[in-house]
């Protein structure tokens, strides 16, 4: 990713556990194309072939399949007229070296309010496509290869300062060449939301250290003019939270030595990419008072809460009892039960480990 060579005194690690790690971290298949590049694995070994092998053979079949979607998806929406946004891993893939090295689950694109369910209707009539879910700000479509469409119609939520910045994203972008309908943000308009995104994962658990990749990245290849939207990250309490990630990125892409960051690294580390063993569940159960009440609140939130996840609740308070059925019942199916133990289980650790991990978010400003 980096264009440089491994030293030749490079020592490696115990390559199976670095299998576990990275799979976790969703880079298997960055590390394997670096083991093989250096010889630093035995290409006859099950390990290679039914591990490394595989993670890098199914990232580049994902990631074909991944653009071969997302540009039916713009071609639609620019045969229908209709103004669109592409967002996250869209925008960021074209900064590495091979686009199979930035895999992503899904395609987030922004639309006018007033387009989302003509959007949804194109997507669905014109390329046969289905309606998976409402998640309040944003409709989700499933393709029939089983990517999932987010079209979303704003970036934040009401309960956050961003929203100042984020909720009038169309004054920042511009159209694309030689198109009629697609639009990029500037660019620093784009590390902003990079950063604010970021910050919503790392408080549930889930920055992983493809995020912190990405930020190297759009930091090194991007005209970023980090003066200009320092006053968007200070308004929004997210200044310290960008200069952690930044300084991070440097220190494990640039070989930049500093202390200070071993918590927040190891937080990082082991969390994987969306969340899982690392302690925010502890954290957020911790900022509640007592784990009986977290759960309590993290099971029947409130009508304005559950309004930002389900459009179709707004101004209908009789159907709150039926949305939090939903609710139950969608955290312990087939997809989501996984999770939901491990947050039953960590919102249970000691409570010194939620008084680190209140810390820490107290520390970086979140």
């Amino acid at each position: 990713v980096l264009g440089v060579e491994v030293p030749e005194d490079y020592k490696i690690c115990d390559l199976t556990e670095l299998y576990k790690l990275s799979k976790k971290q969703d880079m298997a298949h960055i590390i394997a194309f670096g083991l093989k590049k250096h010889g630093l694995i035995d290409l006859d070994s099950d390990l290679w072939n039914k591990g490394y092998k595989k993670q890098y053979s199914l990232a580049q079949f994902r990631v074909t399949n991944l653009q071969y979607e997302y540009e039916r998806v713009c071609l639609a929406l620019e045969d229908a007229g209709i103004d669109y946004l592409p967002l996250k891993g869209a925008v960021i893939r074209p900064l590495y070296p091979e686009a199979w090295m930035r895999v992503s689950c899904d395609i987030d694109i922004l639309v006018h309010k007033e387009d989302l369910q003509k959007t949804d209707k194109i997507l669905i009539e014109k390329l046969a496509y289905s309606f998976s879910n409402d998640k309040g700000q944003h409709d989700q479509i499933k393709t029939a290869s089983g990517f999932i469409i987010e079209i979303h119609y704003t970036l934040s939520e009401k309960s956050h300062p961003a929203e100042l910045y984020l909720n009038n994203i169309w004054d920042s972008v511009s159209l694309i060449s030689d198109t009629k309908h697609e639009y990029e943000m500037t660019n620093q308009m784009f590390y902003f939301y990079h950063i604010f995104h970021a910050a919503k994962h790392f408080k549930n658990g889930g920055c992983g250290v493809k995020t912190i990749m990405d930020t190297w990245l759009i930091n090194h290849q991007l005209d970023i003019n980090i003066e200009s939207c320092k006053k968007w990250l200070e308004d929004t309490d997210l200044i310290k939270f960008e200069k952690m990630l930044e300084e991070i990125s440097e220190i494990w892409f640039s070989a930049k030595t500093s202390d200070g960051y071993e918590n927040i690294e190891e937080y990082i580390l082991t969390g994987g990419i969306y969340g899982g063993e690392n302690y925010a569940a502890a954290g957020r159960a911790d900022n509640k008072g007592s784990s009986i009440l977290y759960y309590i609140q993290r099971a029947f939130p409130s009508y304005k809460f559950m309004c930002l996840r389900h459009r179709n609740l707004k101004g209908r308070p009789y159907l709150l009892t039926y949305y939090w059925i939903k609710r139950l019942l969608g955290a312990f199916n087939e997809k989501n039960s996984t999770g939901t133990k491990h947050e039953i289980k960590t919102a249970w650790l000691e409570k010194e480990k939620s008084k680190e991990i209140k810390k820490m978010f107290d520390e970086l400003g979140l």
